[in-house]
């Protein structure tokens, strides 16, 4: 009977484990966003923010990676474009686009361009493939406050 209820508490607890892996939740940490995720293909530091990001399958489809967004160490925010990633807070991504959502929203074709909405095409590649954001950005000092030497003739 021992055998019975430990082997079930085990599967319980892997299959919580499972469901778990992939999602991301508002104020987790870096380790915990890597734990659940892996390595970030990509990594950038601006200020207090650090940008995560995750190569996903639809990177030409989607036009861009998944995305999260740490503020001092704390989950503020995440983008996922992959159906195995998950986040539980408010993304300020918008909703994605279906192809059918797609094909509805484009003008037909005797129809004039100003009175349809115009669909852009996905880039070739995902914009953020090479992020602007800067490795190492420069860095300004104050002016410097002291008198410059006189001239001798």
């Amino acid at each position: 009977m021992r055998l019975l209820v430990t082997l079930s508490l085990l599967a319980h607890a892997t299959v919580l484990a499972a469901q778990g892996a992939g999602t991301i939740s508002p104020g987790m940490s870096r380790a915990k966003v890597v734990a659940a995720l892996g390595a970030p293909t990509i990594e950038r530091t601006v200020s207090e923010f650090r940008y995560l990001f995750y190569q996903n399958s639809c990177g030409r489809a989607c036009g861009m990676n998944d995305l999260v967004i740490l503020r001092n160490d704390s989950v503020v925010d995440a983008i996922f474009r992959s159906p195995a990633r998950h986040y539980t807070g408010k993304s300020s991504s918008p909703a994605p686009v279906s192809a059918k959502d797609a094909a509805d929203r484009a003008p037909s074709s005797g129809a004039s361009k100003s009175s349809g909405t115009v669909r852009m095409k996905p880039p070739s590649e995902p914009n953020d493939a090479r992020p602007s954001i800067p490795k190492n950005p420069p860095t300004v000092g104050p002016a410097s406050t002291s008198k410059p030497a006189p001239k001798t003739p």
